[in-house]
């Protein structure tokens, strides 16, 4: 059973996103995915799952407490201008382009 607990958020008028910090909390499992933790949070906080992505989660050995950052922009358009490319392909909302 995975917990996610917020931490805080920080709101980005000049990016037009909303920054999440939070904890997941996964007693007896592996680290969530970030699928599993973007479903979740889109979820608890209300918000557009394709205008939001999980910048990172951080693990700690021993530890059942993951760290993470997450961004939500105000619209979709906007997450595509703002973010980098990678984190775009590894959200999957960009594929690779076949040659």
């Amino acid at each position: 059973m995975m917990e996610i607990r917020v931490i805080d958020t920080k709101e980005n008028k000049l990016l037009g996103r909303k920054e999440i910090y939070f904890e997941v909390i996964h007693e007896g499992e592996p680290t969530p995915s970030r699928a599993d933790v973007k479903g979740k949070l889109v979820a608890m906080l209300d918000l557009n799952p394709e205008a939001t992505v999980v910048q990172y989660i951080r693990s700690y050995f021993g530890s059942h407490v993951s760290e993470g950052y997450a961004k939500a922009y105000e619209s979709k358009e906007r997450m595509l201008y703002i973010e980098p490319e990678y984190v775009l392909r590894r959200e999957g909302i960009i594929q690779e382009q076949e040659e």
